[in-house]
């Protein structure tokens, strides 16, 4: 009988001679997921872009290459389907070419996603679509978690006060502390690529960032569908996976880049967690800005150079 997955990969990191606690160590992954991996159970790994990160830097722990070990994970064991709203599938279906939505796009596709989910559900019960705004829905358990709010309130004032020499790491571990994340990433849209890539972090290792897949404007996920749509996406977790948001981060000039969270089961679709995700990006938005302004300063400044 062929050896499965997990203990094939287990017996190369023995060949290796590198134990789990040092791979946890290096990568900041934690190690009961890699003792279930090893035994073929992956049932709370995280979902989306996450997934191949962890699987790319435990295939680099043990000497193997990568690509091929994620094609064969993701082979045995699919992506969850990530879960995102209405409008963000439409966003997806329509062009990739144009620029990020500008606040008033923002709004004006609220409105349109809040219009084609009255219309849609009028139509499947063949009734007249009802225009009027729906009741707010009853709070769920998850809906009711308590959060530190003077430690929120805290943490804006110093993210209001920090500039772009700060050590804005702190502030992030800060911010997962509150809301209870395994981890974020401040993703910053690059113009002249036409990507997001990862600004500034906390919760992961700089051996799961460089594993990080380039995400595209068109890129199926969460992450990019937030920054298209300039909406909250959410993806469930499964089985106790963890679950994860994806919050724009706006400027006056639009969508700039996008606040994901990664955080434990059911957690995602908690209130007061998607609104303190929303402050802490908005937040944020001002630093990335002007980090972002710098950048293009140093490199207009250096191209003179040239020139």
């Amino acid at each position: 009988m062929p050896e499965s997955f997990g203990a094939r990969f287990r017996r190369q990191r023995e060949r290796q001679r590198v134990t789990l606690a040092a791979i946890a160590e290096q990568t900041k992954i934690h190690l009961p997921l890699l003792e279930e991996l090893e035994h073929d159970r992956v049932a709370h790994w995280p979902s989306g872009i996450f997934r191949r990160a962890f699987i790319r830097a435990y295939a680099d722990a043990i000497g193997l290459q990568p690509d091929e070990v994620v094609r064969e994970f993701l082979a045995l064991y699919p992506d969850p389907i990530e879960v995102v709203s209405i409008g963000s599938a439409l966003e997806h279906v329509a062009s990739t070419k144009r620029s990020p939505p500008t606040r008033f796009q923002y709004f004006m596709g609220t409105a349109t996603e809040w219009m084609l989910t009255t219309w849609r559900s009028a139509f499947l019960k063949g009734e007249d679509a009802d225009v009027r705004p729906a009741p707010l829905p009853v709070p769920r358990s998850h809906d009711v978690l308590e959060l530190d709010l003077l430690a929120a309130a805290h943490l804006c004032t110093k993210l209001a006060q920090a500039d772009t020499d700060s050590d804005v790491t702190l502030l992030l571990k800060e911010a997962s502390r509150i809301l209870d994340a395994i981890g974020l990433i401040v993703w910053s849209w690059e113009h002249e690529t036409g990507t997001l890539s990862p600004s500034i972090s906390d919760g992961y290792s700089e051996r799961v960032l460089s594993q990080l897949p380039i995400v595209r404007r068109d890129t199926d996920n969460a992450t990019a569908a937030a920054f298209r749509s300039g909406q909250t996406c959410a993806v469930a977790g499964a089985d106790g996976s963890t679950s994860a948001l994806a919050v724009p981060v706006w400027a006056p000039s639009g969508c700039i880049g996008v606040l994901a969270v990664e955080l434990r089961n059911g957690a995602e679709q908690a209130a007061p967690v998607r609104a303190a995700a929303t402050i802490f990006a908005a937040q944020v938005g001002r630093l990335l800005q002007a980090t972002n302004a710098r950048q293009s300063e140093r490199r207009e400044q250096g191209a003179r150079r040239r020139a």
